[in-house]
């Protein structure tokens, strides 16, 4: 009888199975050195270890009640050696994004197999991951903006045509695109409205792409404007800033839309006859306009009888007051183009000489020199006069 037991119990021994050889699946999160803030990205790797003959498979993830997820890429199957023997390997990359903050768990995940044995007979089998607990920190303030939590963001922008200097009636398309890395398209900021009083806007639908990657999806955000001015004259359309937060520098940036002149390039020439509100014109300068008026009124009347060099200096002393109205105004270009004519009627006045005397705004419109755009105008305006009204240019 013990002989018999012996025997029976060598026979089975064989038949039972390595605990090796038994399917598993098991969730592993990217390690990281902080705790994800809720609406970060979480990475994570599904690894199933197999050493069965797999005839189908399928693994399907549910919506969970404390996270959203993106499948990253293709699901990827390897050999590998684990424990010292063969097996396949079974890996997805996920990206979970907790909704709120606390101690929560990612729930288990099942993968269904179909397996054949040596017979050709097929067994289902369902394996689950263990559940993985994560907590996670309530989203930081950052000055009461919308929380954009990514791992980069990048923005360009583009024009059609040069905005400053549109032809009368052109109109003119801006472009921006942002390219956020880390974020769904979902969670990406509106496309704001460039809305001012004296520019009609029109806004095309936005366009949003979406790519993914081992390290997280990236998601691109097109964003176009037809833009006009109502009247051309010249104006500035105010930045806009997009506030997100870098969850590796873990710290709050601000991305933003640069400020942009637009207006037609006819308004430049037309500025020095543009008109000004009662308001705007001291009592000083509508006395000064007034005698200007009567001078070149009586040097029309008396044309013939005027000799040159009269008719000359009233209009260089016009010029002048012209000149000095869009100074005070602060009008760069429209200023210098001013000077230019004023220095260009001027006789025995160099090319040379005439260049020196523009150089002061030459260098801010040209140049990369920052300087008080104040300063420069009045240095214009005072050698511009010393020239106009000189003894020797005179004479």
């Amino acid at each position: 009888m013990v002989r018999l037991l012996l025997l029976l119990l060598a026979v089975a021994l064989p038949a039972q199975a390595d605990p090796r050889d038994a399917p598993r699946l098991e969730l592993v999160l990217d390690a990281r050195e902080a705790a994800p803030f809720e609406g970060e990205m979480v990475l994570g790797t599904l690894r199933g270890t197999y050493r069965q003959n797999i005839a189908r498979e399928e693994l399907k993830l549910r919506p969970m009640a404390d996270f959203d997820w993106v499948r990253l890429g293709l699901d990827r199957w390897s050999e590998e050696r684990v424990d010292g023997l063969p097996a396949r390997i079974f890996e997805r990359r996920i990206a979970f994004y907790p909704r709120r903050p606390g101690d929560l768990e990612i729930p288990p995940i099942a993968h269904a197999l179909e397996i054949s044995g040596p017979d050709g007979r097929r067994d289902s089998v369902i394996v689950r991951s263990a559940p993985v607990a994560l907590a996670v920190q309530p989203s930081p303030a950052v000055g009461g903006a919308r929380w954009l939590p990514l791992r980069a963001l990048e923005l360009s922008e583009s024009w059609d045509a040069d905005p400053a200097r549109l032809a009368d009636g052109q109109s003119v398309t801006r472009r921006v695109v942002l390219r956020a890395f880390g974020a769904t398209p979902e969670m990406l900021p509106q496309q704001p409205a460039l809305r001012q009083p004296w520019l009609i806007s029109f806004t095309p639908p936005e366009e949003r792409h979406f790519q993914v990657t081992q390290e997280g999806p990236v998601s691109t955000l097109v964003w176009t404007w037809h833009l006009r001015p109502v009247t051309g004259e010249p104006g500035v359309i105010p930045p806009v800033e997009i506030p997100w937060f870098d969850t590796g520098e873990r710290a709050p940036r601000v991305a933003v839309i640069p400020a942009a002149a637009i207006g037609y390039a006819s308004f430049a020439g037309n500025a020095a006859s543009g008109w000004r509100s009662v308001a705007e014109i001291g009592h000083g300068s509508w006395l000064l306009a007034g005698l200007s008026a009567l001078i070149a009124t009586a040097a029309a009347f008396r044309e013939r009888r005027a000799p040159s060099w009269l008719r000359g200096a009233i209009a260089r002393r016009l010029r002048l007051f012209r000149l000095r109205r869009r100074v005070r105004a602060g009008d760069l270009a429209v200023s210098r183009q001013m000077a230019s004519q004023v220095l260009q009627d001027l006789p025995g006045l160099g090319e040379d000489q005439r260049l020196g005397h523009l150089r002061p705004v030459d260098e801010l419109l040209y140049g990369e020199l920052a300087a008080d755009r104040p300063g420069r105008l009045r240095k214009l305006y005072a050698r511009t006069r010393k020239a106009a009204l000189s003894r020797r240019q005179r004479g």
